[in-house]
C-alpha cells in the first residue's frame, strides 16, 4: 500500500474520526517497535548489559510479534472487534509503562514480550475495522491512513522518542508512547461501538497459502532484506559513533531523515510499481541497499570526523533509505500476484516475514558489534545479497506458474483484509 499523509488520505462523514483514531494506534505502535534502537546504548547502560545483549529486545519484540500474530489471530477471531482493539491497546500501554518503570533486563524483557503481543493483536484488527467502517468508495482510503500511521511513527514518532531520550532519560521515551496508546485507547472506547467478527483465516489456511509456488521464496526474501536494513538500522547510534564521533543532536536529526525519506521512498515505490515490474523494483532496492552498506563499511574506515563525517554519514543514510523502502510495496504487490485468490493472506503473512527478518537482525547485529562498525554494515550487505538470490528464486518460479497456473482454493476471497 502506498504511504500518504493522514490527513490526505481520511475517508470523510461518520468513518473519519475512529479511522484517525486507528492510525493514532498504529503511530504509537510503529513508534514503540521502532524507537528503541535510538535510546539502545541509553537502555544497555541504565539496565547492567552490554549493546549486544540490550539490542535482544528488539529480536524478542519482533520474535514475538512475528510468532504470535497469526495465532493471535485466529485465537481472538470469534472476539467482538472493538473488544480486541481496546484489549491490545491495554496490553500494550501496561507494557510501555512497565519497560519506563523495569528495574532490571529481565523485567524489560517481559516489558517487550508483553508490547509486541498487543502490537500483534492490534495491527490487523485495525485494518479489518478501518476497512468496515468506510463506505465502499472511500474503502482504500481508510487503509492507507492506518498504513499511515506506521509510516508516520519512522518519519516522526522515532525521532521524537529518541530526542526525548537524550534529553531528558529513556525511560521517558516508554512513557511517552504509553501516553500514546491512552490516547487511543480512550478515542477508540467512546468513538467504536459493538462490532461482531467477520470471521479470519485459520492456522492450516494459512500455512497452505505459505507453500503456494512463489510464495516461500519471496517470503524468505522480505525477510533477509529486512534482517539487512535492521542489523545496521538497530545499532545506528552505536555505528555513527564509532565510526564517525557522531552523536547527540546529530543523530536525531540522521533518524529524522531516516524516517521522512522512508516516506518518500514509499510514494515511489507506487508510481514506480504502476509503471514497471514490481519484481524491477524490488531488484533495484535489494542490490541499491547492498552498494550502500558496503559504502558505509568504507565510511567506518575512513577515518572522518567532525561536520564531514555528520554530512557524509547523513548522504549515506538518506540514500539509504529512499533506496530501501522502495522492497517492501514491491514485495507485497510480487505476493499479491503469486497468491492470486489468497492475496489477502499472503500479506498477513509477509507482516511475519516482516518481523522475522527484524529480529534475526538484532541478533546478527549484537554478535558483529565486536568485529567493528564497518563489519557490522558488511553483515548488513551479505544479507541483501542473499535476499537477491531469494528474489531471484521466487521470480523463477513465478514464471513456472505463469506456464502451468496453480489451482486456486475453493474459498473466495473476502472482501476486507484477513486479519
Amino acid at each position: 500500500m502506498r504511504a500518504r499523509s493522514i490527513a490526505a488520505v481520511l475517508p470523510g462523514g461518520e468513518a473519519r474520526h475512529p479511522v484517525l483514531l486507528l492510525a493514532l494506534g498504529t503511530f504509537a505502535l510503529g513508534t514503540d517497535a521502532f524507537v528503541i534502537s535510538g535510546v539502545l546504548n541509553e537502555v544497555g547502560r541504565d539496565l547492567g548489559v552490554s549493546l549486544g545483549v540490550a539490542g535482544l529486545l528488539i529480536t524478542v519484540f519482533s520474535g514475538v510479534y512475528a510468532v504470535s500474530a497469526p495465532i493471535l489471530a485466529v485465537l481472538t477471531g470469534n472476539m467482538c472487534r472493538r473488544q480486541v482493539l481496546l484489549l491490545s491497546l491495554a496490553v500494550f500501554i501496561a507494557a510501555n509503562v512497565l519497560a519506563a518503570a523495569a528495574p532490571n533486563y529481565t523485567v524489560m524483557v517481559i516489558a517487550r514480550v508483553a508490547a509486541a503481543i498487543g502490537g500483534a493483536m492490534y495491527t490487523p484488527v485495525a485494518v479489518s475495522v478501518a476497512a468496515t467502517l468506510a463506505a465502499p468508495s472511500e474503502r482504500g482510503r481508510a487503509l492507507a491512513a492506518v498504513a499511515a500511521g506506521l509510516t508516520v511513527a519512522n518519519a516522526l514518532g522515532v525521532p521524537l522518542g529518541t530526542l526525548i531520550g537524550h534529553a531528558v532519560q529513556w525511560r521517558m521515551t516508554f512513557v511517552f508512547v504509553a501516553i500514546l496508546g491512552v490516547v487511543a485507547y480512550v478515542g477508540l472506547a467512546r468513538a467504536l461501538e459493538t462490532m461482531p467478527s467477520p470471521g479470519v483465516a485459520s492456522l492450516r489456511r494459512r500455512i497452505a497459502v505459505a507453500t503456494l509456488p512463489g510464495v516461500p521464496t519471496t517470503l524468505l526474501g522480505t525477510s533477509l532484506a529486512i534482517c539487512g536494513i535492521f542489523t545496521l538500522y538497530t545499532y545506528l547510534t552505536w555505528f555513527a559513533d564509532q565510526s564517525a564521533g557522531v552523536g547527540g543532536g546529530a543523530i536525531t536529526v540522521i533518524y529524522l531523515v531516516f524516517g521522512l525519506l522512508a516516506v518518500v521512498s514509499n510514494l515511489t515505490a507506487g508510481v514506480l510499481i504502476d509503471r514497471t515490474s514490481p519484481t524491477r523494483v524490488a531488484l533495484l532496492s535489494i542490490t541499491g541497499l547492498a552498494v550502500v552498506y558496503t559504502g558505509l563499511s568504507v565510511f567506518a574506515g575512513a577515518g572522518i570526523s567532525g561536520t564531514a563525517a555528520a554530512v557524509t554519514l547523513g548522504g549515506l543514510v538518506a540514500v539509504w533509505s529512499v533506496i530501501g523502502w522502495l522492497f517492501n510495496p514491491s514485495q507485497q504487490q510480487r505476493l499479491l500476484t503469486a497468491a492470486g485468490p489468497q492475496g489477502t493472506i499472503a500479506l498477513s503473512l509477509n507482516a511475519s516475514a516482516l518481523y522475522t527478518g527484524q529480529a534475526v537482525a538484532g541478533v546478527i547485529g549484537g554478535l558483529m558489534l565486536s568485529h567493528g562498525p564497518g563489519r557490522l554494515a558488511l553483515a548488513a550487505a551479505a544479507c541483501e545479497v542473499l535476499a537477491v538470490l531469494a528474489l531471484a528464486a521466487s521470480a523463477m518460479a513465478a514464471r513456472r506458474t505463469a506456464v502451468v497456473p496453480a489451482r486456486p482454493f475453493a474459498t473466495p476471497v473476502p472482501s476486507a483484509p484477513e486479519s
